[in-house]
């Protein structure tokens, strides 16, 4: 085997192992896309992880702010 013949066989060998690849990543996507969450799940602001932080106002406590966001507080 010459020179020639082992270049050809390395540019064969790489285009093939590169056909395989984009396949294989084709479904990879394909497979991601099917696994998003509906849209039933998101909520309208578009915060999935994170919920708003809203300070309290000057002259306001800081248990009538809670209060105000919804949170059980210890009477």
């Amino acid at each position: 085997m010459n020179v020639v013949d082992l270049l050809v066989t390395i540019v064969v060998v790489t285009i093939l192992v590169t056909i395989v690849l984009a396949i294989v990543t084709y479904i990879a996507y394909k497979l991601r896309l099917a696994r998003e969450p509906s849209a039933v799940d998101q909520d309208g602001d578009g915060l999935r992880y994170f919920r708003r932080y809203a300070p309290a106002m000057p002259g306001e406590s800081l248990r009538a702010a809670e209060v105000g966001e919804g949170h059980a507080t210890k009477a």
